[in-house]
């Protein structure tokens, strides 16, 4: 048992340094197939490693983004999504602009950059470089609404049309926690 647990050990080693072939690792330890293939079968079952087409590799691992906002916690649906990756090697989502300002307070000095995605066209660009609107008329998602746009001209286009200040970064968080702290208006037909 300690002998297939320090041959497995050396197997996944010899699999850093690059891909190989059940007969070479079978060669390498002077054991037959079959005994590769047992412990092969055991780092597959274990996550660690593929095989494909006869070749053998370390298995990657995909860093599971949460799919719920870290504000909020709706469910994020990837149009107006904000990722932080953080300095600890994680990353962190929220699911619109607003959320992603409210956030900057919580995951503080923990953050390492965050994109955010441009109203227009969606692209993802920096949050530093961002013009925020913030408390239009519209919210596509959470209110008090807030856009990023990359274009400060853009920004002042879609305010003038459904309201809202235009804002660089650090204006916009504040702006977003102001209007937070005085609470959204809401409308009853009794």
């Amino acid at each position: 048992m300690k002998r297939e647990k320090e041959r497995r050990k050396k197997i996944l080693e010899l699999l850093r340094e690059g891909e190989k072939t059940p007969k070479e690792l079978a060669s390498y330890f002077g054991v037959s197939l079959m005994t590769i293939y047992r412990d092969i079968k055991e780092l597959e079952r274990e996550g660690l490693i593929e095989k494909e087409h006869g070749i053998l590799r370390l298995k990657e691992k995909k860093e599971v983004v949460p799919k719920d906002c870290i504000v909020c916690h709706k469910e994020i649906d990837g149009r107006f999504n904000v990722i932080f990756f953080l300095k600890d090697g994680k990353k962190v989502q929220t699911c619109c602009p607003h959320c992603g300002l409210m956030a900057f307070k919580t995951q503080g000095d923990n953050i390492e950059a965050v994109l955010m995605k441009d109203f227009i066209s969606c692209n993802p660009i920096n949050a530093n470089a961002c013009w925020y609107v913030v408390g239009a008329s519209i919210s596509p998602c959470c209110a008090p609404s807030a856009f990023a746009f990359v274009d400060k001209e853009v920004a002042e286009k879609f305010a003038k049309g459904f309201g809202g200040k235009v804002l660089p970064l650090k204006e916009a968080i504040e702006e977003i926690y102001k209007l937070m702290s005085m609470g959204t208006k809401v409308e009853f037909n009794l």
